[in-house]
């Protein structure tokens, strides 16, 4: 069965990550993430508990170097192994992107997709980068699939961003988990 979740090994290296995992760590932007409901953004800890640092592309940063090509290289390489992509309309970067930080005990606890609703509507596909190895939890759990991905440093995965890819973080009690992520959108 084809999930159309794949998985780009060793797509950053070891200082690319780190220069990621500093950001979120020293940003003064750094701040509680947010989920979207009905009433617009929200801090939920019961959903969502984590530090995040939101970067947006018409702002330069120099981790836009680091994320940006990696994103544009193996885009190309998904559409080759996934080309029902390529049949729909024209789609690029979010204008923004999240270096997430989550401390032992914290993580994305709630399944969600990555487009349900009006302000996410436009997500084609989402993106993330695990910033560093964690060993005792700290993946990615899809539960229409029952497929669990490990945190490995460097790791990039795409996948839908539709209801077909529920999902959410499967929590490290004893570890610290840093992750990139974003999304593909319509053009």
């Amino acid at each position: 069965m084809n999930h159309f979740i794949e998985v780009f090994e060793n797509a950053l290296t070891d200082e690319q990550c780190d220069i990621c995992i500093d950001a979120v760590n020293h940003d003064n932007r750094s701040r509680s993430g947010t989920v979207n409901t009905e009433q617009g953004e929200i801090v939920d800890k019961n959903r969502k508990d984590d530090i995040e640092l939101t970067l947006e592309l018409q702002i330069q940063e120099p981790i836009h170097e680091i994320i940006c090509p990696v994103l544009i290289e193996r885009g190309r390489e998904y559409t080759e192994r996934q080309p029902a992509v390529t049949q729909i309309a024209s789609w690029t970067f979010t204008p923004y992107y999240n270096i997430q930080k989550y401390n032992p005990g914290q993580g994305f606890h709630m399944l969600h997709t990555e487009n349900g609703d009006n302000f996410t509507s436009n997500r084609i596909l989402a993106w993330m980068f695990y910033l560093n190895t964690v060993t005792d939890g700290g993946g990615t759990y899809w539960e229409n699939y029952n497929l669990t991905m490990n945190a490995v440093k460097g790791r990039l995965v795409i996948w839908p961003a539709y209801f077909t890819h529920f999902h959410k973080g499967i929590v490290s009690k004893t570890e610290t988990k840093y992750i990139a992520t974003g999304w593909f959108q319509y053009s």
